[in-house]
């Protein structure tokens, strides 16, 4: 019965060092909450045995509904009978694992009625999931398809909560968030077929949430040459396996959330079962097309519609999946204080670094990027929030706080994976500006009468402002009829994140030489819609395009969401910089001799960097200070943007004083309320607000500050202990941190600490662009065995132990001259 737990292992000897990083659990779950993370391609579970049954969450990338909300496919649960599994979870041998060297995640099971291992695994490039059992006795099993979207309910608006408008119970779809008018979620069609297989989907319906914010921005005129994401989108897909049979339809309760159970049920006893779940998303007018081309991804046979007979499966599939994960896993690595075990920061730090990229791998190839709120492995909110005196069945598996794409917090996803040497991963984020840039072309057409793409902060999967923060009209909302066409209410005038993806896009290139060709557009766009937007802006003050410096003016502007009003916000200043210089560098193919003359007089308009003198020491300015009263609401470390992730101070850049002395005297620790309580002093200001979104990592690790990088690393991401800013959470998956600033698991959480630690180990800010720097902010007591990506499609290897450098290795062997070590100028 062992072999399913060796098959993993026994052909991947250079990935021994994985085996310490395996995830085990001796003990059945209290609920959802203690999940385990598996998927592959683009699909994401979550699995756990509670009271002797095997439950997983299914949720796969793109599965949106007309709400413009992410949901889960369903829930699957698997009784064994005789069970593996003590009900009251006191099996006389229980194991759950996460095998990282494939993927899958392995359960075995002892009573004294019977012994069972279980295999679940997703196929990397084929939306299946396996669920294989293999027992000692011969058994039945009842696998049971649970949907509790099954009628058509309302989701009334609340006023209670926190953040984001005070209506909690509409953040997962968060566009309709303090909108007065009815908002209604829609169920699933769920149905026995074949007499052997259970068929689930969501049909999005014609009240279509994206094109009421269409209507709501004017943009009606132009919607035929708008990508329409939610639109005629049809999700779902079908439960089989071999020796299955259609059983009854029961109904019961999860986590206060009512739901119905499509049960198949074993033919004949077996020793062996296997239950497969294939998926399929498109979006198309017709059902009988969407059922087609299932069948496709089923297997196209008749067997498979036959009950009893064994499904179709590629051969193969499997050693597929344990080649992907094998190159995933050599492309790169980090493996800190090996042996010293999980009570152990240092080693803590490392393994969770392994269980974040794996999280994030699950998304390889999706059609929408990983959510930072929960990415595809959120589980019942309510384990998360409570959200007592409210309708429980409200907070439930879909659930997503900050249900928006949120610009600032996206970001942090994609940027470990150029180190990591997971290029193609990023994919799935620039493809949804690229699929939406018409979209956020013809807004500024239609409003401003400019060129430019503008993804605004808070923006919904079609890339334009979502409802909320665009502002609802009377009599849904309190937009002003006077307020400007194209004008949010929220984030106004911030419009920087999209100034950090296409920057990210030429870091991307620079790291691999790949041709972006199909990225430039958003790229050239990003920054015209900043010259264009803030000319127009200017005009309408004083008739004049720049300052009487001859500047670009930006004006009424905030820094983050932290600092506002005020102008030449410090983020856009150096976005602009390196975004104008980035481009000149282009080859002329991509750029005509045309456009780099425009580029070129603009980089010299670009304002310059803001400083000010804080006790006695030059430090930079998240704005330039108009009024001492500029209000405070967040905790971003607007002002260090120039050292993360632009670079401009940083390790072997000029004036390295400066941006440590930024982080020594120039952050904020007072100001107006924010929750309710004042900033700064509710223990929280800017220097300690780390979990989440905190970028203190990697800022501290460009300034050489180790010790305080060493500090703040240990608490990013050791484990997961819960939210800081209150009651700790049952968070018992080592990389499940949060909530944070919204979901468990928070991705943006890991995904930050990702970042701090690679710039712990590698740096590649130089001035000629070549320097690769080598351990520059890290401590000597801790032990560290690192692969990474470097500029140039250079990878560095490094062995550092006892606090000596043992080995290192970089190819190609040219790059060798290139290598600096430690923080030597």
């Amino acid at each position: 019965m062992i072999f399913i737990f060796v098959l993993c292992g026994s052909a991947w000897a250079g990935l021994d060092w994985l085996d310490d990083y395996t995830v085990v659990w001796d003990s059945q779950s209290a609920n959802s909450s203690e999940s385990m993370p598996c998927g592959g391609g683009d699909i994401g579970l979550n699995v756990w045995v509670e009271k002797g049954d095997l439950f997983f969450y299914v949720e796969r990338s793109g599965n949106v509904d007309e709400n413009d909300q992410l949901l889960k496919t369903g829930r699957v649960r698997i009784q064994i009978e005789p069970s593996p599994f003590a009900e009251d979870g006191k099996d006389i041998v229980f194991r759950q694992e996460l095998d990282l060297k494939c993927g899958a995640v392995l359960i075995s099971g002892e009573t004294t009625d019977n012994t069972v291992n279980i295999k679940i695994w997703v196929e990397v490039h084929r939306p299946v999931i396996h669920v294989e059992l293999d027992a000692e006795k011969e058994s039945r099993i009842t696998a049971s398809f649970e949907s509790w979207r099954n009628e058509k309910k309302l989701i009334p608006i609340s006023d209670t909560g926190s953040g984001g408008g005070r209506d909690f119970n509409r953040w997962a779809c968060y566009g309709y968030v303090s909108y007065k008018g009815e908002v209604f979620s829609y169920p699933d069609q769920v149905s026995f077929e074949n007499k052997n297989r259970v068929l689930f989907y969501h049909r999005n319906g014609s009240d279509d949430l994206i094109d009421k914010e269409i209507a709501l921005q004017r943009l009606d005129g132009v919607m035929d040459q708008m990508n329409q994401p939610t639109r005629n989108r049809i999700f779902g897909g079908v439960m089989f396996g071999d020796n299955l049979t259609a059983g009854d339809v029961t109904e019961g309760e999860y986590a206060f959330t009512p739901h119905k159970a499509w049960n198949l049920k074993s033919i004949n006893p077996a020793k062996q079962h296997h239950v497969q779940i294939a998926l399929y998303t498109e979006q198309t007018e017709r059902l009988d097309q969407w059922k087609a081309n299932l069948e496709t991804v089923v297997g196209g046979s008749q067997a498979s519609a036959s009950a009893g007979a064994e499904a179709v499966v590629p051969l193969g599939s499997w050693n597929e999946n344990l080649n992907w994960w094998s190159e995933f896993w050599n492309r790169s690595r980090v493996i800190i204080n090996k042996g010293r075990g999980p009570e152990d920061v240092g080693w803590q730090v490392g393994r969770n670094y392994q269980l974040m990229r794996y999280m994030l791998a699950c998304n390889a190839y999706g059609e929408l990027p990983t959510n930072f709120n929960g990415g595809l492995f959120i589980y019942d909110h309510f384990y998360v929030s409570g959200r007592k005196g409210l309708d429980p069945s409200f907070y439930n598996a879909d659930f997503r706080a900050w249900g928006a794409w949120t610009g600032m917090n996206q970001r942090l996803i994609y940027w470990p994976m150029l180190k990591s040497g997971d290029f193609e991963m990023m994919r799935p984020q620039f493809d949804f500006f690229r699929k939406n840039l018409r979209n956020a072309q013809l807004r500024n057409e239609v409003s401003f009468g400019i060129k430019g793409c503008s993804f605004a902060e808070q923006i919904n999967t079609a890339g334009l402002p979502n409802g909320y923060h665009y502002g609802w009209e009377p009599p849904y909302g309190k937009r002003s009829p006077n307020h400007e066409m194209g004008m949010q209410h929220h984030h106004t005038h911030y419009f920087h994140t999209q100034l950090e993806f296409a920057y990210m896009m030429h870091e991307w290139r620079r790291f691999t030489g790949a041709d972006i060709s199909e990225y430039i557009p958003f790229m050239k766009d990003a920054v015209i819609f900043h010259y264009e937007y803030h000319k127009m802006l200017q005009r309408r003050r004083n008739g004049q395009d720049w300052d009487e410096n001859g500047k670009l003016v930006l004006k009424g502007m905030q820094a983050t969401e932290t600092y506002k009003p005020g102008s030449n916000p410090m983020p856009e200043v150096a976005a602009l910089h390196k975004n104008l210089e980035a481009l000149l560098e282009l080859p002329d193919e991509w750029v005509s001799v045309d456009e780099k003359a425009q580029f070129r007089d603009w980089a010299a308009r670009v304002p310059e960097l803001n400083f000010r003198i804080r006790n006695g020491h030059k430090t930079l300015s998240p704005l330039l200070e108009e009024k001492p009263s500029s209000r405070l609401c967040n905790r971003e470390l607007a002002q260090l943007y120039p050292v993360f992730p632009y670079g401009i101070y940083a390790l072997g850049q000029p004036d390295l004083e400066v941006g440590v002395n930024t982080w020594k005297y120039g952050l904020d620790t007072a100001g107006d309320t924010y929750l309710g309580k004042q900033f700064g002093v509710d223990g929280y200001p800017q220097k300690e607000a780390w979990w989440g979104w905190g970028q203190q990592v990697p800022m501290l690790a460009r300034l050489g500050l180790t010790g305080e990088a060493k500090e703040y690393i240990s608490k990013k991401l050791g484990h997961a202990m819960g939210d800081p800013q209150g009651k700790p959470k049952p968070n018992r998956f080592p990389a499940f941190w949060g909530p944070g600033y919204g979901c468990m698991p928070s991705m943006e959480w890991g995904a930050a600490g990702m970042i701090g630690l690679q710039e712990m180990l590698l740096q590649t800010i130089a001035k000629d662009g070549k320097e690769i720097r080598m351990l520059p902010a890290w401590p000597a007591d801790w032990d560290v065995d690192f692969k990474l990506h470097a500029p140039e499609k250079t990878t560095v290897e490094c062995r550092f132990e006892n606090g000596q450098l043992v080995e290192t290795a970089v190819a190609p062997a040219r790059r060798k001259a290139d290598v600096v070590i430690g923080q030597n100028q």
